[in-house]
């Protein structure tokens, strides 16, 4: 079963502001190309570089959180977080154990980024814990499946949260419950 953090939880704000920027910033370098022969050439680099621009921000907003996932298969786990540069998978055998922490009354708690993404309550990539670990997170919450591995620590809590630790439950180790969460 595949699992993701919907689009609509963790837009960023700022992810408009500079689309409408890149956006004048394009429309200016198509104006004076149409309308000034001798600035030709500078509009052409204009567009090519506002085009990279584009692309990157697109790219960065809604591309790699829409490949950001978790698969919980039968026999193993599947994590994959671009921006954390994260694509990994757990066997059954090497997850150790799992129960449902609230990171706010936690030594878990995400103190700071090592690599990823963080805008507001979603977090995808790797982080460093309060505790000293580093942990691959990928979540949109203070709730998350605390899942320690024989090499890693993971926080993970995607969206239909209840469901997802249901399936991980049943399919690879059973989740401790916490009566703090």
């Amino acid at each position: 079963m595949n699992y993701s953090i919907s689009i609509l939880n963790w837009i960023n704000p700022l992810f408009f502001p500079i689309l409408l920027v890149v956006g004048i910033l394009l429309a200016k370098a198509v104006y004076t190309y149409k309308n000034y022969e001798d600035l030709r050439r500078k509009a052409i680099k204009e567009m090519f570089y506002g085009g990279l621009v584009l692309i990157l921000v697109l790219g960065l907003f809604i591309v790699a959180p829409l490949i950001a996932g978790i698969t919980v298969k039968d026999t193993e786990l599947s994590l994959r977080l671009p921006t954390g540069f994260t694509f990994e998978t757990y066997s059954k055998s090497d997850i150790l154990s799992a129960e449902i922490i609230n990171l706010d009354q936690s030594e878990y708690a995400i103190q700071a980024k090592v690599v990823g993404t963080k805008i507001r309550d979603y977090r995808e990539g790797l982080f460093q814990l309060t505790n000293g670990t580093e942990a691959a997170v990928f979540l949109n919450g203070n709730t998350a499946l605390l899942v320690h591995t024989n090499n890693r620590t993971l926080l993970l809590g995607p969206d239909y949260f209840d469901d997802f630790v249901k399936n991980f439950g049943e399919k690879l180790v059973p989740v401790q419950p916490n009566p703090n969460v």
